[in-house]
């Protein structure tokens, strides 16, 4: 039976319940634990291996108040045939895009809340399928598929010689086609309405620098090379890396933005496009230089702005030198794997600012440098994350000081000479976001064109 409360406690109550609703309606009070302003990992896909993994702290697992992740990213809602061959195409602030069932499903994944959702069957030929998702604003998210490049028109095999000549003019006007077109159709699922629509986006400027198909070559080799199709969803654009531009779509609109740098000149490096503590940021490493350009706007204008430029070299031997068989490969930061001894560390927050720095010596001048990758940016420290063959380690751009965190290669990962990261992912946790089970149960129906 209830307790009876006083008439003017009942008043009082009544009188306060409307802010209370708009309080808890703006998760004013509830945004420091649903959406913790951290690090708690990286995400790695490696070449040729079977599953993601979880580079990070461990965990104390005492609960405390803590939100304790899934760090092997397998939540036993998901079918168990559904986790053979799969990977992480995304992240943004917190929510996973994976490509499951050796790629052949969409399922978004959320390791704070351990809560998987299968997306309904897409539209097939896509160049790259990225996420959208803002926690502070709405618990919704979105899935984008940027179309991929027109196919070529086939080739007359007649030795004709006319035919010959039609054959490469037809082949320069395919290269010499414009690419994104105007208008850009793209296929975008909404958690709000668990379907595909198709949407246009139109260019914003008229008479801008735009770039072709021939610009966007290395799409059509989506495994010959390193990852080249990185995004970042920053106030309310999705900036999506191409070979040689960023592709800008806000609202019903799109602008390309040309990158820094001839990137497909450089073949072998691994550029990254990311979201740093200044915004939309490019980093990349040649010749054991690393640069960072940020995107700013100025008089209408999207430009790039060369923030860091650093010699990497005496810290990549310093990383390198780290004896691969000893103790000294172990550092703070381990890989979640099945059956692994997890370490006890109640602090399983990174703290980017204690001491635990590598002392630089001086290098000759004659020696073999070794190189770095760029595994990510810090969105909240001017902090750019490193990998020397699996040794990792934490960059810190204003001191110019290097951290190391430890050894990302899994254990259950066969050795051979393809070994390597593939492409990574700063996981930033959150405990908001709407998985509503299995769409594909009414996937015909819904999608749309």
């Amino acid at each position: 039976m209830a307790m009876p409360v006083p008439d003017d406690v009942a008043a009082d109550i009544l009188r306060r319940r409307t802010p209370w609703l708009s309080l808890i309606d703006g998760r004013a009070l509830l945004l420091p634990h649903l959406l913790p302003h951290s690090v708690h990992g990286v995400v790695i896909n490696y070449i040729d291996h079977g599953r993601p993994h979880l580079f990070s702290r461990p965990q104390s697992g005492s609960g405390g108040g803590e939100i304790e992740i899934d760090g092997n990213l397998s939540s036993p809602s998901v079918p168990k045939g559904d986790r053979d061959w799969w990977h992480v195409i995304d992240h943004c602030d917190g929510l996973l895009l994976c490509a499951v069932d050796w790629g052949r499903k969409l399922c978004v994944h959320n390791p704070a809340t351990r809560r998987w959702t299968t997306l309904p069957p897409a539209v097939p030929g896509v160049a790259g399928e990225y996420l959208v998702f803002n926690p502070a604003v709405s618990p919704h998210y979105e899935v984008f598929l940027i179309p991929g490049l027109p196919k070529n028109p086939p080739s007359d095999d007649d030795d004709d010689d006319d035919d010959d000549d039609d054959d490469d003019d037809d082949d320069e006007i395919y290269w010499k086609m414009e690419w994104p077109p105007s208008p850009y159709k793209v296929e975008v699922f909404s958690s709000r309405t668990g379907w595909w629509e198709e949407r246009e986006f139109v260019r914003e400027k008229d008479g801008e620098t735009t770039t072709m198909v021939d610009d966007m070559k290395p799409w059509k080799v989506p495994f010959g090379g390193p990852r080249r199709g990185y995004s970042v969803f920053w106030k309310g654009a999705l900036y999506v890396h191409c070979p040689m531009s960023i592709v800008e779509v806000l609202l019903n609109k799109y602008q390309v933005i040309r990158t820094p740098i001839n990137i497909p000149d450089n073949s072998y490096e691994k550029p990254y496009l990311g979201k740093s503590k200044m915004g939309v940021s490019l980093g990349f490493i040649h010749k054991w230089q690393l640069s960072v350009w940020i995107l700013r706007e100025s008089a209408g204008q999207m430009e790039w702005t060369l923030n860091y430029q650093h010699d990497l070299r005496p810290f990549a031997n310093q990383v390198a030198s780290i004896d691969l068989f000893g103790d000294q490969i172990n550092g703070p930061w381990i890989l979640e794997e099945d059956n692994t001894d997890m370490r006890e560390n109640k602090d399983h927050e990174w703290d980017s600012d204690n001491d635990d720095f590598l002392a630089i010596e001086a290098e000759d001048e004659g020696r073999d440098f070794s190189y770095f990758d760029i595994l990510g940016f810090h969105p909240y420290k001017e902090v750019v994350f490193l990998e020397r063959t699996f040794r990792t380690a934490a960059y810190h751009l204003n001191s110019s000081r290097i951290q190391y965190l430890g050894y990302s290669r899994p254990k259950c990962y066969y050795r051979n000479y393809t070994n390597g990261i593939y492409e990574s992912f700063l996981y930033t946790p959150c405990m908001i976001g709407e998985l509503n089970g299995d769409y594909r149960q009414s996937s015909s129906k819904h999608l749309k064109k």
